[in-house]
């Protein structure tokens, strides 16, 4: 198996289930993980691999749809991933959110998916 991760992946986006959220956006960090057989006893060409700047666009087109919940972001990412690349076998992804505008609330909440096929 060949793993291939993104890490600290930052956007802007208008994620959430308060208004305020919907209307300023935040900053989020996106990680993923994605497992695949090689094809190659070498991998020496882009067919034989993930292109880690695809993973990137699909993950940064649906950053881009405003959603209320983190968890339905990370799960259409992750099948979207799927749907390109069908070779992956797990498909690990995270997503933080970086400040939160709950009064008196510090820290970052994240959501973790993962999924085998």
């Amino acid at each position: 198996m060949i793993r291939v991760q993104l890490h600290n992946l930052i956007f802007r986006a208008f994620h959430g289930i308060h208004e305020e959220e919907r209307i300023l956006g935040n900053e989020y960090s996106v990680e993923v993980s994605l497992d695949f057989p090689e094809k190659a006893e070498i991998i020496e060409n882009i067919n034989d691999t993930i292109d880690y700047s695809i993973v990137y666009g699909i993950i940064q087109k649906r950053m881009q749809v405003p959603t209320p919940l983190l968890e339905t972001v990370v799960m259409l990412a992750g099948n979207d991933i799927h749907l390109q690349f069908p070779a992956v076998k797990s498909i690990s992804l995270s997503l933080k959110k970086l400040s939160i505008p709950v009064e008196g609330m510090q820290g970052s909440p994240e959501v973790s998916w993962h999924k085998e096929f």
